[in-house]
C-alpha cells in the first residue's frame, strides 16, 4: 500500500522536474564560414536598419535592443575589438531577436493497481499545460569589405517578462558573454 501511495508522487515530482528542466536551460550554437580571416579583424560597426524596417526592426523595444548592444559593445571592447568612428570597419555587426509562444504537455497517472500495466485498472490520468514565452537572440558578424555573413551565433531560452529592469540587463548581459566565447572561432 506504501508503495503504491509513493508512485504517483514520484512520478508527479519527476513530470515537474522534467518541465523545469526544459524551460531553464539556455542553448548556444554559432556557424561561421572557415575561408574567413577572423585575425585580421580589428574593428567594427554597427549595421542599420533599413528605412522601412519599421518601430523595432530588431525584434525588441529600443530599451531591450540597447541593452543588447551595450552587452556586445563591452563583449567586443574585452576581447580588444573597436569601435570604429571614421574609416572602414573590418566587420559589420547586426542582431535580432524572435520570440514564440511554447507549451508542455505533462501527464501524471495514479492508481496504477497491484500489478501496474497488467492488471489492476489504471486509475486516473491528469494533464498540465505548462505556457511560457521562447526568446532567440541571433547576432550576424559580417565582412565588411564582402558584405558577405562571416559568423552567426545564437542563444534560445526562456524569456522572463516579468523580471525586472536589472534582471533583464543582468540576463542578457551574461547570455552576450557566453554567445560570444564562441567569436572569433578557434
Amino acid at each position: 500500500m506504501i508503495a503504491e501511495a509513493r508512485l504517483p508522487l514520484t512520478a508527479a515530482m519527476l513530470g515537474i522536474l522534467a518541465s523545469l528542466t526544459a524551460c531553464s536551460g539556455i542553448k548556444y550554437n554559432s556557424d561561421f564560414d572557415p575561408q574567413v580571416d577572423f585575425q585580421a579583424y580589428r574593428s567594427y560597426v554597427w549595421a542599420q536598419p533599413g528605412e522601412n524596417a519599421g518601430t523595432d526592426p530588431r525584434g525588441v523595444s529600443q530599451l531591450i535592443e540597447r541593452r543588447i548592444m551595450a552587452a556586445i559593445d563591452d563583449q567586443l571592447a574585452a576581447e580588444g575589438y573597436e569601435k570604429a568612428t571614421s574609416g572602414t570597419p573590418d566587420f559589420i555587426v547586426n542582431f535580432i531577436v524572435t520570440t514564440q509562444q511554447k507549451v508542455d504537455y505533462t501527464t501524471y497517472y495514479s492508481g496504477w493497481g497491484y500489478y501496474g500495466w497488467y492488471g489492476g485498472g489504471m486509475g486516473g490520468a491528469y494533464t498540465q499545460a505548462t505556457e511560457w514565452t521562447e526568446g532567440t537572440l541571433l547576432v550576424d558578424i559580417f565582412d565588411a569589405k564582402s558584405k558577405e555573413l562571416s559568423w552567426r551565433g545564437w542563444a534560445q531560452g526562456t524569456v522572463d517578462p516579468s523580471a525586472s529592469p536589472e534582471r533583464r540587463d543582468q540576463r542578457v548581459r551574461q547570455v552576450v558573454t557566453k554567445l560570444f566565447e564562441r567569436f572569433p572561432p578557434n
